[in-house]
């Protein structure tokens, strides 16, 4: 018994609503992932790119770029803290250098650092590592969640992880606000950024957050926070100044020397107090290219992004919630469509639905704050695009020769009918 042609397009319409339902419940195409929005909205910042009007950030970048070791990289640091807080800087955020290996001479300029009390040392990440860099690293698999104290708790210092991760030139930051822990203690180990926003709110270190209602309050900020544990934030362009001030190392003279970031007519002394004065009430962090090898956007770059989200209160939401409804949706119509009109038509409007989903979902991103990842809805339009019109014209073709086979019989019976009422052919 040969299967009709609606029964087959219900069956395979049910494996493409099977395998678009597994892909995305088990992110099977996480490699895919964000690929389009990265793809287009990279466009956007070209040399007319418009700068967004945004508040000011107290945010400052200190550079060192030097490549010098960890402990002449601490000892450079300490100089720049004390500086820093004589012109009143109000945190001071310090990366330290993976695998860092606790020496008397680190040690001493760790405790000195902390006795300044404005400072709070960051911990490279597990998605942090310079060796996924070519890796897609599962931020979102929360067994990753976990870090080691800097110094083994051989000192008790104030430290939290740089839980983000950006892809590489990728226009999207994710971190874990709160959710890390310490991998000996089993302890909470907060963010980084939600650390010094605790010392900029003048909150104690140890005093407990609460997430209300996806939103971690700090003051009268919060870090919004999604289904997934994660927040989310994107490249904006402005023509704000991050640096006001260089340290450098003179080879000739071996000494530490500062120089200011803006062009001035002033006197050097004057130029450089003057520098030194702009950080004054800010939050300050250290940007350091050894501290987790090269990558771009470096921490501290990245950890831009994130405090301009959080003072502006512009985070990037989160809405998948609808794709097993917009499935499902998608799976039924274009079966439906495709049994009804031409192949031809079919293929074409799903071309035009997978177009359309992911322009629907830049603009989402560009005008909204708004991420709708489109890959798993692109799967099932492209396989009802393609697989159903072949089901179609197999089934057509199927019934065009069963057509012609009854015809051939019905041909056979006529002549066999017409020969036997042909006159003679009894005798």
């Amino acid at each position: 018994m040969k299967t009709p042609l609606i029964l087959r397009y219900f069956i395979w319409s049910m494996l493409i609503f099977a395998v678009s339902l597994g892909l995305l419940s088990i992110r099977g195409l996480r490699s895919l992932e964000l690929q389009s929005l990265d793809f287009f909205s990279s466009r956007k910042y070209g040399p007319e790119s418009k700068y967004l009007k945004e508040t000011d950030i107290p945010v400052v970048l200190l550079p060192i770029y030097a490549q010098i070791s960890p402990d002449l990289y601490l000892e450079v640091v300490r100089d720049a803290v004390r500086h820093l807080k004589k012109a009143g800087a109000k945190v001071v955020i310090v990366p330290l250098p993976e695998y860092l290996q606790p020496s008397a001479k680190i040690i001493k300029s760790i405790q000195g650092m902390v006795r300044d009390s404005i400072v709070v040392f960051a911990v490279s990440g597990p998605m942090s590592s310079q060796f996924m860099f070519d890796r897609d690293p599962t931020l979102g698999d929360r067994t990753n969640w976990w870090v080691r104290h800097p110094l083994y708790h051989r000192v008790d210092v104030p430290w939290g992880v740089m839980s983000q991760y950006t892809k590489h030139l990728s226009i999207l930051t994710r971190f874990v606000p709160t959710g890390f822990r310490d991998f000996d203690t089993g302890e909470p180990v907060p963010d980084i950024a939600l650390l010094a926003m605790k010392r900029y709110a003048d909150i104690p270190d140890k005093a407990e957050v609460q997430i209300l209602s996806s939103r971690v309050p700090i003051g009268p900020y919060a870090f919004q926070i999604e289904r997934d544990g994660l927040s989310y934030v994107s490249y904006r362009p402005t023509q704000r100044r991050w640096i006001e001030i260089y340290p450098s190392i003179q080879p000739a003279t071996d000494s530490l020397e500062y120089f200011p970031a803006r062009d001035t007519k002033q006197p050097r002394g004057v130029a450089i107090d003057s520098a030194w004065q702009a950080h004054r009430g800010k939050i300050v962090f250290i940007d350091w290219s050894g501290s987790a090898g090269y990558r771009y956007p470096s921490p501290a770059i990245a950890y831009t992004r994130i405090f301009e989200a959080l003072f502006n209160r512009s985070f990037v939401k989160l809405h998948n919630e609808w794709n097993v409804l917009l499935i499902t949706t998608l799976v039924i119509l274009l079966s439906v469509f495709s049994y009804t009109v031409r192949n031809g038509l079919a293929v074409f409007i799903s071309l035009v639905l997978a177009v359309a989903s992911v322009a629907v979902s830049i603009w989402l991103f560009k005008t909204h704050d708004v991420l709708f990842e489109p890959i798993y809805i692109i799967v099932p339009i492209l396989l009802c695009g393609s697989i159903l019109p072949i089901v179609k014209v197999s089934g057509e073709k199927r019934l065009a020769e069963e057509q012609i086979k009854s015809l051939e019989e019905e041909n056979r019976r006529l002549v066999e009918l017409q020969r036997s009422t042909t006159p003679g052919n009894h005798f």
